[in-house]
Order: structure tokens, then C-alpha cells, then sequence
């Protein structure tokens, strides 16, 4: 009997033969692991987060801590600032205070007139009035002449345009004449002055004394009121 060549299944495959698959390239991502580096990626972000809560959560906790020790020193400082501004009363708040001020203005004949202090403070609720330490004032007067005034304090009325002095008054006009009194008004639009303490005064007629006083006429005329004593000097007059 004659035997033929044992044939192959047809099913059978020579795996020396069969076409081996292509060598992976360099970053390419082949089969079941495809999805691997997007994990990585993930687990990598976790970490950095992990890493980062264990630095800030020690400090936030530090911090929530201080904040619990120094609470009652806080809470007590504000209580303490709650009360001051309660028992503060606006009305008694430091109105504004200026140093070395100057006053000018005109009288009703545009005449000018100058006022000087060592500081001014407006009054509380009426800012038109001024309260003056040492005011020192210049007027001048329609002859020609000047006067002026001085006082240890004053009150200066900025739309009226007067001034009370009050303590050691002192009056001068360029003529000669000076006079001292305890206290005196004077109307700056005017450049009339008066006065109902005591005062007393020298000139180059001579010296007097009298109850009071009254500069009038825009200071050309003194009018001495009260009991009033004169002493005239040798030779001398009564200047106008």
C-alpha cells in the first residue's frame, strides 16, 4: 500500500513561519497597559497634596492656637475701647488749634488791621469764635496814627470782626499815649475801643486814672468815664 505524504491540517499553523508582531516603539503604549500613566499621574498629584496639607495644616493649627491663648487680652482691650468711646462726649472733643495765627482784615473805611497770637482755638460748636492766648493787634487809624492792643487772652469773633481782651490790657498809640486796664473790647471795623474796669494811663501831657475808658471817633478821640484823676505835666496840653 502505497501512503501519501501526511498533509497538514489545514487548521494548523506553522508558528515558525506566522509573522512575528513589530518591536513597540520607543513611547508608544501597546495592549493592557495603556491607561497606566494617567494614574501615575494622579497618585503623583495626591502626593504633592498630602505633602503640602502636612505643612499648612500645622501652622493654621499654631496660629488657631495663639489666637485661643491671647483671646481674653484681646476681648479686654475691646471692652476697654468700647467703654472709652462711650464716655467720650463730641462736645468735648479738641476743636482745631493753630499756632502763631494771623488775622487780617479792613475796617468799614478800608483801612487794614492785623491780629497776631501765640495760638487759636475754635470754640466747640461756633468755629466763628476764636479764643487767642497773648493777642497782639495793629490798627490803623484814619489820621494817619496806629494803634495798638494787646492782653493775655482774647476772644476774637472772625464775622464781627471783635475782639475781647482780657488780663494785663495794654493800649498804645503811636503818639505817646498808653493805657492799662484789666480788660477791653475792641470793634475792629470801627477802631473804637472801651472799657469799664479801672484803667490807668501816661502820655506826654502827663498820667491819669480813671473807671473806664472809651476810644471813639475811629481812635482820634479818649473819653475817660468814671472817677477820674489828671495830672497834667509842666508845660504840657491835652492831646486831641
Amino acid at each position: 500500500m502505497k501512503l501519501d505524504r501526511l498533509h497538514r491540517p489545514s487548521s494548523l499553523v506553522d508558528t515558525a513561519s506566522a509573522p512575528t508582531s513589530p518591536a513597540a516603539r520607543p513611547g508608544e503604549v501597546r495592549g493592557h497597559g495603556a491607561g497606566k500613566p494617567e494614574s501615575v499621574h494622579k497618585a503623583m498629584k495626591y502626593s504633592r497634596f498630602v505633602r503640602l496639607m502636612k505643612l499648612l495644616l500645622p501652622s493654621v493649627a499654631l496660629v488657631l492656637v495663639g489666637l485661643v491663648l491671647a483671646w481674653p487680652q484681646i476681648r479686654s482691650q475691646a471692652e476697654r475701647l468700647a467703654v472709652s468711646m462711650t464716655g467720650l462726649d463730641p462736645r468735648q472733643a479738641s476743636p482745631r488749634t493753630l499756632v502763631n495765627p494771623r488775622f487780617h482784615g479792613v475796617d468799614t473805611k478800608n483801612q487794614p488791621y492785623t491780629l497776631v497770637a501765640a495760638t487759636a482755638v475754635e470754640q466747640a460748636g461756633n468755629p466763628d469764635q476764636v479764643a487767642l492766648q497773648q493777642p497782639q493787634g495793629d490798627i490803623a487809624l484814619e489820621t494817619g496814627q496806629w494803634l495798638a492792643v494787646r492782653g493775655d487772652a482774647g476772644l476774637y469773633s472772625k464775622v464781627e470782626r471783635t475782639l475781647d481782651l482780657d488780663g494785663n490790657v495794654v493800649l498804645y498809640r503811636d503818639d505817646g499815649f498808653e493805657f492799662h486796664t484789666r480788660t477791653a473790647q475792641v470793634d475792629l471795623t470801627t477802631n473804637n475801643a472801651w472799657g469799664a474796669d479801672p484803667v490807668s494811663g501816661q502820655g506826654p501831657d502827663g498820667e491819669i486814672v480813671a473807671g473806664g475808658f472809651e476810644i471813639v471817633d475811629g481812635g482820634r478821640v479818649v473819653v475817660f468815664t468814671g472817677q477820674t484823676h489828671l495830672v497834667l505835666t509842666e508845660g504840657g496840653d491835652i492831646a486831641p
